[in-house]
């Protein structure tokens, strides 16, 4: 598949990317603005972003309502199975939070979603390559 096949199409309007990353931390936020940064000079200029943070809690990490972008990225934080999310990056060993997850990721042909756990910090990965097929 072609780096841009798949990619939502609409008349008129921009397309709404929610961009999710780790809270209160400095490398989420990051993170988040070299992904916006990637996705408008690669993917397409008309897209309007909105950035939410996530924080590691008890319970539910995700409330699957908040996925309601045209497309949805996670950057810098664990890994949602759901079917909404087009994009994922994460560099943390704890990035899933079950077997089933981790293997939903194993299974997953979108090349849209990357994890590396070498690395220190999600931006350095982001910056490392994954992204190079998008030229």
């Amino acid at each position: 598949m072609p780096p841009s096949a798949g990619i939502l199409e609409r008349s008129g309007s921009s397309l709404r990317v929610r961009v999710f990353y780790h809270d209160k931390c400095f490398d989420g936020a990051s993170s988040a603005a070299l992904f916006s940064r990637f996705y408008r000079e690669r993917i397409r200029s008309d897209v309007d972003f909105e950035f939410t943070g996530l924080v590691h809690r008890a319970g539910a990490l995700f409330d699957e309502k908040q996925f309601d972008g045209d497309e949805n990225a996670i950057v810098d934080f664990k890994y949602s199975s759901s079917p909404k999310i087009t994009w994922w990056f994460d560099h943390h060993e704890s990035a899933f939070l079950s077997a089933a997850d981790a293997e939903h990721f194993e299974q997953n042909e979108s090349n849209r979603k990357f994890y590396d756990p070498d690395f220190k910090s999600c931006t350095s990965f982001i910056r490392s390559g994954p992204l190079d097929r998008y030229h």
